[in-house]
């Protein structure tokens, strides 16, 4: 019988230690998960740096995870028994709120989100409200189930934008978060072109079948034109966070298209130009983490299969937990790595 666990955890900014910890003890209406992958996101990388306010040390990072459930209590959830296969969904909401019972928990004014405002998924076992777990199908690949959350931000972003069969989407970064969104895009129908000044990712997006254009590139614009017939774009979204981007998303939307602002910037953009908004009737669309039903279409996703091979392609490297510090000075430090994970249970 296994009498306790490993956790990663932050004891102070800066530092990463694998350390011995309890096993969790599951309470009523809760779920005890056993991780087999955990994923390492930019935003993770971000709150060792010391740039986010609400992380509190010490702390158990991460956000993004698959696994099977080892032992459940719980009467609502007569769907989940040991042994399945399952993601959790890292947005604990109040429950009770309006935006809750409208199912956008991502807003509600009392949010927890996992590896930042309380412990995440870097660890053996975690303990967890059962109405945060969605089951995959038992043949699922655990690692393509181990990229289900940054897929649901890609679903919940086109999902806000309403995108169309048809439509001309631009993307403005071509890191994981950015691939995702034009894939599920060219699912839904529409045609993408996603910009990047990294080579390698570049090549990368390039590599899943995308048109991507070099923002280094004097005829950038241009292209862009090109690409539409002069008509601009419908859809627009902002990945990179940085204000040239923003910039060229400005260029990009044609009036009365909608742009997303995806990516969350370091400081306010100073040349923000809301004029151009209101005059073309532009509409300015912000998105925060996800909401669960924008999970649920993700895990229905890869159940079904559609991306699995392109989702496990995103893969860079796996880690084995007792390398679980290097693999964070691999996320930190390559910038054409795309989705590094931590293997908990090997």
């Amino acid at each position: 019988m296994v009498k306790g666990m490993k956790s990663l955890l932050m004891p102070e900014i800066g530092k990463l230690e694998l350390i011995e910890d309890e096993l969790p003890v599951c309470g009523e209406e809760e779920a005890v998960v056993r991780i087999k992958y955990a994923g390492i996101c930019g935003s993770d990388l971000h709150i060792i740096a010391g740039d986010n306010a609400r992380a509190k040390v010490p702390l158990i990072l991460g956000h993004e995870c698959c696994g099977t459930v080892c032992q459940i209590h719980s009467k609502r959830r007569a769907d989940l028994k040991p042994g399945d296969k399952v993601t959790v969904h890292a947005v604990n909401g109040c429950g009770v709120c309006d935006n809750c019972r409208n199912g956008r928990e991502n807003l509600c004014e009392h949010v927890k989100i996992m590896g930042t405002e309380i412990h995440g998924m870097f660890r053996e076992y975690i303990k967890v409200r059962a109405d945060r777990l969605l089951r995959f199908e038992d043949d699922v690949d655990m690692r393509a189930a181990a990229l289900v959350e940054p897929l649901t931000i890609g679903v919940h972003d086109v999902r806000r934008a309403k995108v169309q069969a048809g439509e001309e989407v631009f993307i403005s970064g071509c890191g994981t978060i950015g691939l995702l969104i034009g894939m599920v895009a060219r699912l839904s129908g529409a045609r993408v072109v996603l910009s990047e000044i990294n080579d390698g990712r570049i090549e990368t997006g390039k590599r899943f079948g995308f048109t991507v254009l070099d923002r280094k590139s004097e005829d950038f614009s241009r292209q862009c034109a090109q690409l539409t017939r002069g008509k601009l774009f419908d859809k627009v979204f902002e990945v990179s966070g940085v204000e040239g981007g923003f910039q060229d998303c400005l260029d990009m939307v044609k009036p009365g298209a909608t742009l997303v602002q995806v990516g969350m910037p370091g400081v306010n953009f100073h040349d923000f130009n809301v004029s151009r908004i209101i005059f073309n009737e532009i509409n300015f669309l912000g998105v925060r983490n996800s909401c669960s039903r924008s999970m649920s279409e993700a895990v229905k996703l890869v159940n079904r299969g559609v991306l699995n091979e392109q989702l496990m392609q995103m893969i860079s490297e796996i880690y084995p937990k007792e390398k679980a510090v290097e693999a964070f000075h691999h996320a930190r430090t390559d910038k054409n790595a795309l989705k590094i994970l931590i293997d908990f249970e090997g």
